[in-house]
């Protein structure tokens, strides 16, 4: 799932294997479970194996009601808590904290009866053995992956401008 139609066409040029009709421009939580069960069915698929979610919020619900038995959803960002502007005033910090409150639980007593995973991941962990991250590295240097896509380059004393392009979703 992306955020953003400008995506797919980037997604089906690295990606020529996938299928237009599987790619999920997200648009509203209500609506997300919808979308991914349309994905689902273009490739033939009753539900996800792997979720890796950088968003959570209204979104993290559809896509743990789309994971397939045995599957594993893994949480390594929460956006829909990051703030979007620069400063959060008193509205703001109200706004952040009813989506603290609101923030999705999964029981753990229901896990063995949908023979599904919940598991964090956050990579500066990796930093306290440097010999782990580099068998890991080593190993993610052996799929022969291609470089990642740059869509934009910053000077360093451009930081902030780069932060507010990067929360854009663009």
């Amino acid at each position: 799932a992306v955020g953003s139609a400008s995506k797919v066409a980037v997604l089906l040029e690295r990606f020529p294997d996938l299928k237009p009709e599987q790619i999920v421009v997200r648009t509203s939580g209500s609506e997300f479970e919808g979308q991914l069960r349309a994905a689902l069915a273009a490739i033939g698929s009753e539900g996800f194996h792997v979720n890796l979610d950088a968003v959570l919020g209204e979104y993290f619900r559809p896509g743990w009601n789309c994971m397939a038995p045995g599957g594993r959803h893994i949480v390594f960002g929460a956006a829909s808590m990051t703030p979007q502007q620069d400063s959060l005033g008193l509205l703001g910090w109200i706004k952040l904290g009813w989506q603290w409150i609101r923030r999705p639980f999964v029981d753990p007593l229901n896990l063995p009866g949908e023979n599904k995973s919940l598991m964090g991941f956050n990579l500066i962990h990796c930093f306290n053995d440097a010999e782990e991250l580099g068998r890991l590295l080593d190993a993610l240097v052996s799929f022969g992956l291609p470089a990642p896509r740059v869509g934009h380059v910053f000077a360093f004393d451009q930081a902030v401008e780069a932060l507010r392009l990067f929360r854009s979703g663009q």
